[in-house]
């Protein structure tokens, strides 16, 4: 997994006029109150970043809403895909941003800014905590209603939620607070989506029947391991290799491509199938780099 930064360069040319940003070469139109919104929202640096090519694919072609890709977001921030998707859910999650039905549906940025929600993350972290004012009490005119004992702000946003909100693929739960233990809630395996990219990417090796795919040890191994995918951690980076369905995909046709780097796979090895792949032990030798000698 590449962790290489993109460096992005601007060279002074010689003898070129420097470029002087003009209204009449485009100008994004958005409203005072969400501008001034942003000045105080305590957002992350990629929230940030990711939160203005949303505000420049929407509002700069004058549209309310937009379907833009996690592909997309990076290239224009110079953001991993992986990283610029977890932003873009997480600002969901706080409701800056809201999504117009399933995962890869039009966003576009909560006008309503009072229903931002930044104490969201820390009321599921420490349910029993005291709740703290909201941030946009500070910035509106008029009453904010308290939130009264034993209410989280999630319960107070519910009533007037329109959109579905994106489940975080994991948080960190506070040593001291004890919540309901309950499994995370993580996308359902794509199987055919894997298949196909193994029938494409190994399109040498052995391939299965779809037919005898499904209900199989082997279906069943694949979920395993798709669902691990979203708790293992980059050891330099700390991120996750993917946090939802397009990503892991992707993910997933990278680590195929992984794989053809291998002489030792690569050889004429008949046992060397998408099952054998998907078995916890081989899984987890492959990833430790013992199949692949030096590299890195």
């Amino acid at each position: 997994m590449s962790n290489t930064a993109e460096i992005y360069k601007f060279p002074d040319k010689k003898g070129e006029s420097p470029k002087v940003a003009k209204l009449e070469d485009g100008y994004v139109r958005t409203a005072t109150a969400i501008v001034e919104a942003f000045e105080r929202a305590p957002l992350t640096s990629r929230e940030a970043r990711v939160i203005r090519t949303i505000e420049r694919l929407t509002y700069g072609w004058q549209k309310p809403d937009a379907r833009i890709p996690a592909k997309t977001i990076a290239e224009r921030t110079g953001l991993s895909e992986t990283n610029a998707s977890a932003a873009l859910n997480s600002l969901i999650r706080k409701r800056v941003v809201i999504r117009i039905g399933g995962s890869r549906s039009p966003v576009k940025i909560n006008k309503q800014v009072d229903q931002w929600d930044f104490d969201a993350q820390k009321s599921r972290v420490t349910p029993n905590c005291k709740a703290k004012s909201k941030w946009s009490e500070s910035i509106q005119n008029g009453y904010v209603e308290p939130i009264q004992n034993g209410e989280t702000y999630k319960d107070k946003k519910d009533i007037n939620t329109t959109s579905n909100e994106v489940e975080p693929i994991s948080e960190e739960i506070s040593e001291q607070a004890e919540p309901e233990k309950q499994s995370p809630r993580y996308p359902d395996c794509p199987h055919d989506k894997i298949l196909d990219l193994w029938a494409d990417i190994m399109a040498d090796k052995r391939q299965h029947a779809r037919g005898m795919w499904s209900g199989s040890k082997r279906a069943k191994a694949l979920a395993s391991r798709w669902k691990q995918g979203f708790k293992i951690k980059h050891d330099a980076t700390g991120e996750y290799l993917y946090t939802d369905a397009e990503t892991g995909v992707e993910w997933w046709a990278r680590f195929f491509k992984f794989l053809r780097k291998s002489e030792f796979l690569m050889a004429d090895n008949n046992w060397f199938d998408l099952e054998w792949v998907c078995k916890r032990e081989n899984f987890e030798k492959i990833m430790e780099l013992k199949y692949h000698g030096d590299a890195r």
